[in-house]
């Protein structure tokens, strides 16, 4: 399970430190893609990552959904 474990800005570019499980800290931006279901990192704010999941339809086509990771507490 990944971590929103804070956020970092300069000159108005945001970017998200995301945790895993093995302890690894990833500096997440904008574009990036993040979790086993290419999700696309599509805004940060200060307290969650918003994104776009690709995932299954469960009749053999794909389909783009919502999703976001919230900063842990």
């Amino acid at each position: 399970t990944l971590r929103m474990v804070g956020t970092m800005s300069k000159g108005g570019n945001s970017s998200a430190l995301v945790s895993s499980p093995d302890g690894l800290v990833s500096r997440i931006v904008v574009g990036n893609y993040l979790g086993q279901n290419y999700g696309q990192v599509t805004s940060i704010g200060q307290d969650k990552i918003e994104l776009i999941e690709v995932v299954p339809d469960g009749l053999g086509a794909w389909i783009k959904r919502p999703a976001s990771l919230a900063v842990a507490e």
